[in-house]
């Protein structure tokens, strides 16, 4: 096969075979099948230089993709004799063969094999030109693209409108359909574009739902110690673990996931949501987890839990919790980095974001009818979620230890480890800390007076352990678990003395505050009712005293002396006894 090109009435084309009698041709620009020209009307052709397109295909098969390699490959048996050029017949019935090895079309086949042979390429481009329409674009930008929202339809009725209608009201003839302006629409690919979403959503939504994300979570961290850290509102409602009968509402969860190992370091599972819960979550991060979950009932080994000790860093984003007095007493007294992040971006800590997700599908298919909330929790004719509460926070708590287990010890990653493998592995040590510091540390604080009895806090007494340590009449600093009202504490120089509960609030013990709070009311509640039925039963004698008193109105007695009022008595006396 040679590759000469002519010219003939401004059309180009490749000379295939040439011989006495004449050539073979095949139009250069079109995909045709070849035809012969006898020499006699030959000389009518002008050869001309091959053209830049020809040239660029043949020096690209060195780089040619596999798609074209595989159609080259399929057509290879055309082009490797010269007779399909010539015998229409037994092209056909090759390329029927091809057609049938390969489960396309003859079509198919003949057509790659027609552009080959014109202009050696293989996978034709399309490029596709598209016109652009102002008066469309306008609209779409003007209506569509806009924070009021506008449907598609709405946007090309405002178009019809401003531009389209005469003085009458009248739409014009010439006003394009809906259906033109659609497809304007989508084959421009203008709902593929990042504006469509920034300008009807804003930029944080576009940032946080739509953006392209690249990389991995745990690939930009080579050290251990990076926690991500996070808080939810979990999917359930709880009762109180004073009375099952009183719901108190839904807890929070914190948590502090290592962004090498995917492990999660640290939880807090409790009715506050601000400072005290991260710093609680931190202090279960840096103490013992064997210690933890046995508080519970939970029985673990060192190996399934391994963390301990004082992160260098933490990601988070810019809620109020994070950037407390609390967290900065942290940073400066331990070093460690607080990374925060722009808000609205749970992409840029999904290791957290994730973990929140795998720990609520572990408990949620099982607590089903236990206060769990399902998706149809504000639908008409939904179910009451509240009055099917049945777990008390220590149990739920319980639940949540179990799956973070799950999570740590028993989830494989893709390197074939678990995140608590992929712990014990490294080399690296965290800063040790003392939990029980770091606990007091992130606890609210208040000012109190002693007194004789001891301290009154949150409507209880308190004892301190340390009589001759605190003296009454004076003022005091103390911090307070709002998880736990059993213990409050005393600073005193940087050091924190423990107060229990005194003997007459011992029913409060290990309760929260909420549910003490709670079981306060209901006792005044209870206390109300009583005193209301005191009262209503003292004012029910009074009532009866009165009657008798009015009905016993005799003559107004005379002076008598002693002697004669003992014989009235002796009579009276045998009176009665007759």
């Amino acid at each position: 096969m040679i590759s000469r090109f002519v010219e003939y009435a401004g059309d180009i084309y490749r000379v295939l075979l040439e011989t006495a009698d004449g050539a073979w041709l095949i139009a250069y620009a079109q995909i045709k099948p070849p035809f012969f020209v006898s020499a006699a009307n030959f000389v009518a052709y002008t050869p001309i230089q091959a053209p830049d397109g020809f040239v660029k295909a043949c020096t690209a098969h060195e780089s040619m993709s596999e798609a074209q390699i595989r159609r080259l490959q399929m057509i290879e048996p055309l082009v490797a004799d010269n007779q399909y050029i010539y015998d229409p017949g037994s092209r056909r019935r090759r390329a029927q063969e091809i057609a049938n090895a390969h489960g396309v079309t003859v079509r198919t086949v003949l057509r790659i094999y027609f552009r080959y042979l014109a202009s050696g390429v293989i996978l034709a481009d399309k490029p596709r030109e598209r016109r652009r329409n102002p008066e469309f674009e306008q609209a779409i930008q003007k209506y569509y693209y806009s924070s009021r929202q506008f449907s598609l339809r709405a946007a090309y009725e405002m178009m019809i409108l401003e531009r389209y209608t005469d003085d009458t009201g009248q739409i014009k003839e010439d006003a394009p359909s809906y259906h033109t302006f659609r497809h304007y629409f989508y084959d421009h690919r203008l709902h593929q574009l990042p504006q469509k979403i920034i300008a009807r959503e804003g930029l944080s939504a576009y940032q946080r739902d739509h953006r392209l994300t690249l990389g991995s979570g745990p690939g930009w961290r080579d050290r251990l110690g990076c926690y991500q850290m996070d808080a939810t509102l979990a999917d359930i409602y709880l009762v109180s673990r004073l009375d099952r009968s009183t719901v108190i509402g839904r807890p929070n969860i914190y948590l502090a996931v290592d962004t090498m190992t995917q492990l999660i370091t640290g939880v807090y599972v409790g009715l506050d949501a601000g400072e005290t819960a991260v710093m609680a979550c931190i202090a279960q991060a840096a103490g013992n987890k064997v210690d933890f979950c046995r508080r519970y009932g939970i029985h673990i080994a060192e190996a399934q839990w391994p963390n301990t000790g004082i992160p260098r860093e933490i990601i988070t984003d810019k809620g109020r919790e994070f950037c407390g007095n609390r967290v900065e007493e942290l940073s400066l007294r331990y070093g460690v980095v607080i990374q925060n992040l722009p808000p609205y971006r749970p992409d840029r800590k999904g290791l957290v974001e994730k973990a929140f997700d795998l720990i609520q599908e572990r408990y949620k298919p099982l607590l089903r009818g236990k206060g769990v909330i399902e998706e149809d929790a504000q639908e008409r004719w939904a179910v009451d979620y509240r009055a099917q509460a049945s777990l008390t926070l220590d149990e739920f708590t319980a639940i949540v230890i179990h799956s973070i287990l799950f999570l740590n010890s028993g989830r494989l990653l893709s390197n074939g480890l678990t995140p608590a493998q992929q712990w014990l592995e490294s080399d690296d040590e965290l800063l040790q800390a003392n939990e029980h510091e770091l606990s007091c540390m992130g606890l609210p604080r208040t000012t109190v007076k002693m007194g004789r009895k001891g301290i009154r806090h949150r409507k209880m007494w308190y004892v301190p352990s340390d009589r001759d340590l605190l003296h009454p009449g004076e003022t005091y600093t103390i911090a307070y678990d709002p998880s736990n009202v059993s213990c409050i504490y005393v600073v005193l120089d940087g050091q924190y003395y423990p107060c229990r509960l005194g003997p007459a609030d011992q029913h409060y013990q290990g309760a929260g505050a909420v549910e003490a709070a709670m079981a306060q009311q209901a006792l005044r509640q209870q206390i109300g009712h009583r005193r209301r039925a005191s009262q209503a039963a003292s004012i029910a004698a009074t009532q009866a005293i009165r009657d008798i008193a009015a009905q016993a109105l005799g003559a107004a007695p005379k002076e008598q002396d002693g002697q004669e009022i003992q014989k009235n008595r002796d009579a009276e006396m045998s009176h009665l006894t007759q």
